[in-house]
């Protein structure tokens, strides 16, 4: 056998170690689009985390209103495409009752719709963590509770939770309205909120049963009432069955055109039906307010809101939908006529 030269030999041995280092590179690189698809694929399970509006706030100026518009979207919209959430609270300073209305309004439908996958992060503030503990929002993102509710700005507020037309659970905040206003207004404005939740029934949700949600409370000043479902819209209701004359003086819009306005309507008394004792809520609720001294009413539903303040009304479109209605009514305690 002839024998290989030095030079043939060092030759051979650098072919082996060039091969042997790219041997190496190759399982390295095959290692390293293994790990990085490992990662993708854990990082794609892994809840992504929202963080929610430091305050809270939908009965608002337009700019703090869509702040918390886009926050409920982009939440729904990963839940629709199959990711995983994680409510991040620990930038929330303020609650409002019309946000945290809606936020449970939100929250309930996700926990339907996609269970297990909302989670949620405790809130900094005590406040609010006492006040979403409260109201079960930590509870339905799976946050035992962690505190005792003892701070007053929780404990002065009334909240509810029903799917008729049942008012039963208010009867310990309507006692304390009789104390304070008399039996007459007491009953008046009782009689204001049992038609509104008579309409979510019948109109909301079209005689089937479907969760409201309240919030109320009474200051020195006022008696504040907060009402929201997510069942049909006003206007939607409106434009259930359009009268002949509506056709004939150009009144029938299209959805989202004029919802401003088609609130108004209700308001006014206006009625899917046109039977003259139903849709009572709103209207009666409008004259209650305007016979209260610096009384306020706002409703805002689908496209559209309406608002009744300092003695002036004004309606407009919303550049994003709110599901169902959301009711704000402020009426100024007066004194006791009894």
């Amino acid at each position: 056998m002839k024998k290989l030269s030095n030079k043939c030999l060092q030759r051979a041995l650098r072919r082996q170690r060039i091969q042997a280092a790219r041997s190496l590179r190759s399982r390295g690189r095959l290692r390293s689009r293994r790990l990085r698809k490992r990662v993708r694929s854990s990082v794609a399970v892994l809840p992504v985390v929202v963080s929610v509006p430091k305050h809270l706030h939908y009965y608002a100026r337009k700019e703090v209103r869509q702040e918390v518009e886009d926050f409920f979207e982009t939440v729904d919209d990963l839940l629709r495409r199959g990711r995983e959430v994680s409510l991040d609270f620990t930038k929330v300073t303020l609650l409002f009752p019309c946000g945290v209305l809606i936020l449970m309004g939100w929250i309930d439908q996700w926990a339907r719709s996609y269970p297990s996958r909302l989670t949620g992060k405790y809130p900094k503030d005590d406040l609010v963590e006492q006040m979403l503990q409260q109201v079960m929002v930590l509870h339905q993102l799976g946050l035992p509770p962690r505190k005792q509710i003892s701070h007053h700005d929780v404990k002065r507020w009334h909240h509810f939770r029903g799917e008729n037309a049942d008012a039963t659970p208010m009867e310990p905040f309507m006692l304390q309205l009789k104390e304070l206003l008399g039996t007459e207004r007491q009953l008046g404005l009782g009689n204001c909120i049992t038609e509104a939740m008579i309409n979510v029934g019948h109109h909301a949700y079209c005689q089937a049963s479907g969760p409201w949600w309240i919030f109320a409370t009474i200051t020195d000043d006022f008696v504040f009432i907060a009402l929201h479902d997510r069942g049909e819209s006003v206007p939607g209701t409106l434009l259930g069955k359009p009268i002949v004359s509506d056709y004939l003086k150009g009144r029938v819009w299209s959805e989202g055109r004029a919802d401003g306005q088609l609130i108004t309507a209700a308001v006014g008394g206006r009625t899917r039906t046109g039977l003259p004792y139903r849709g009572k809520g709103l209207p009666e609720m409008l004259d209650f307010t305007k016979n209260s001294p610096r009384g306020e009413l706002g409703i805002y539903s689908r496209n559209g809101f309406y608002k009744y303040q300092n003695g002036i009304e004004s309606n407009g479109r919303l550049k994003t939908p709110v599901r169902g209605t959301l009711v704000i009514w402020r009426i100024q305690v007066l004194a006791n006529d009894d």
